[in-house]
């Protein structure tokens, strides 16, 4: 009880990071763990405080503005009076000027592209009347042109405003547009770049490595809001983050979007996905921050020295984290981190599986301890896996910071405006999450394939994926 009401507060007014102040000294530890499990601790490990010295605060320094923006020179004349010498009284002729530069900004603006299209008659047969076609557009007989369109869905799924923000906007500039018809531009759009995201989830699926995870989302349906998922499943060479959305967490959602695949899933424990492992194409690959998270949960809530097996299996893991920052240090490859977790990550292993084991007969079945350290063991093949394959990661962290800009978004407009919404905001969060992981300006992208995609042909889609993207004028 006391556990769960700590547990509580954490979850109301705690911070989220998940950092001990410091390492509790096991000399300053009693002997005996949780109250009720009265037995001694097996192999302890030994801790030390650890005094972390505080760096000195570097002064901010003012980096150059970018060279790319445009530059108005705004130059300050000295008087008559002053360009007069003091000692001669001759005019001080301009030797160079001293500079600075400072930073603006220009709202944006809307503006009305008027398309004039030619239209001849023959003067002589009076008639034979002929006019340019008008080009293709992604919302047919409507008036947003493209650099609209991905204005608009960059603020809504970028930047996470809610379409009644993005009216009020548009209405401060002198252009009222309604919210229904924002909502209908949307929709339209998120439909046409559909089947870019059905072809980055085919190569996807090529990939030897997924991460995946997923997150509740509220959505509206008949005057009232019930709970839905959004599911994400990243790769990572080339970076393709790919978002779905379901009425239900069932098994047989990522079961029918990753049909076909096979290769390693590396996602929490979470039991619906056993559909997928279950034929044995596709190897489990668990989380160590989610078995970490577990043990931390309880070290932060004792650290006055009630508990020490929690710290026990931080320290193990711990271990782990630090080989994995010694690969990435000497950039290792996939076959040479592969090497450094054979012979480092191995060893430590079979080390804390048997502390697990051994310090799992000594508690109590029910104690917070017991089953973190069950959770750690029932998932014991999938967590060392990682191991096997240097293209693997030790934790799922990748797909979490994926699933991050929705959790955000949630917070902002509270919840999808309909079903068929939802798939709208999966296909376009996937294409502007992707054009983050490529480093790539989201808005730009969407403008550029929005203009070009009502005249590219289906087999020469994937020269508008984010990761094969150039623009036009280049």
């Amino acid at each position: 009880m006391e556990f769960d009401l700590a547990q509580l507060k954490k979850l109301l007014f705690g911070a989220r990071s998940e950092r001990l102040a410091t390492l509790p000294d096991i000399d300053q530890l009693p002997l005996w763990d949780e109250v009720p499990e009265d037995a001694p601790v097996a192999s302890p490990v030994a801790f030390k405080t650890v005094v972390v010295q505080s760096p000195a605060k570097n002064q901010p320094k003012r980096t150059a503005l970018p060279a790319h923006l445009p530059r108005e020179i705004v130059v300050l004349p000295l008087s008559a009076q002053d360009r007069q010498c003091p000692a001669c009284g001759e005019e001080r002729p301009v030797i160079g000027y001293e500079s600075s530069e400072r930073l603006d900004y220009v709202p944006a603006q809307l503006k009305v592209v008027e398309t004039r299209r030619e239209k001849c008659a023959c003067a002589k047969c009076q008639g034979q009347l002929t006019t340019v076609p008008a080009p293709p557009q992604i919302i047919e007989q409507g008036i947003p042109l493209p650099g609209l369109l991905a204005h608009l869905l960059m603020a809504k799924y970028g930047y996470h405003l809610p379409l009644y923000r993005i009216e009020q906007i548009f209405a401060h500039q002198g252009v009222p547009i309604a919210r229904t018809t924002l909502c209908d531009w949307v929709i339209q759009s998120g439909w046409q770049l559909q089947p870019l995201v059905e072809r980055m989830l085919a190569l996807l699926k090529q990939q030897p490595v997924i991460f995946s995870d997923d997150t509740t989302v509220a959505v509206q349906d008949r005057g009232k809001t019930r709970e839905t998922r959004f599911w994400v499943y990243a790769g990572h060479s080339p970076p393709i983050v790919v978002y779905d959305h379901t009425e239900t967490r069932a098994g047989k959602h990522p079961k029918a979007k990753l049909e076909g695949y096979s290769g390693y899933l590396q996602a929490d424990a979470y039991a619906g996905y056993d559909q997928i492992f279950a034929a044995g194409k596709v190897l489990e690959v668990a989380c160590w921050a989610h078995a970490r998270r577990k043990f931390f949960e309880i070290a932060r809530q004792t650290e006055n020295g009630k508990r020490i097996s929690a710290h026990e299996a931080l320290e193990y893991i711990g271990r782990l984290y630090a080989i994995e920052r010694e690969a990435k240090e000497q950039q290792l490859d996939a076959e040479g981190t592969r090497k450094l977790r054979q012979e480092q990550a191995r060893p430590i292993l079979a080390e804390f599986k048997s502390w697990l084991e051994d310090r799992l007969r000594q508690l109590a079945p029910k104690t917070p301890t017991a089953q973190a350290i069950g959770y750690a063991l029932k998932n014991w093949p999938a967590l060392e896996r990682y191991t096997e394959d240097g293209r693997l990661e030790i934790d799922n962290n990748r797909s979490e910071r994926a699933i991050r800009p929705l959790t955000i978004g949630r917070k902002n407009w509270l919840f999808l405006g309909s079903p068929k919404g939802g798939q709208v905001a999966a296909t376009v969060f996937s294409l502007i999450q992707t054009c983050k992981e490529l480093d790539l300006n989201p808005e730009a992208y969407l403008k550029d394939v929005l203009t070009r995609l009502p005249t590219t042909k289906q087999r020469e889609i994937d020269s508008l994926l984010p990761h094969n993207w150039k623009p036009a004028n280049v």
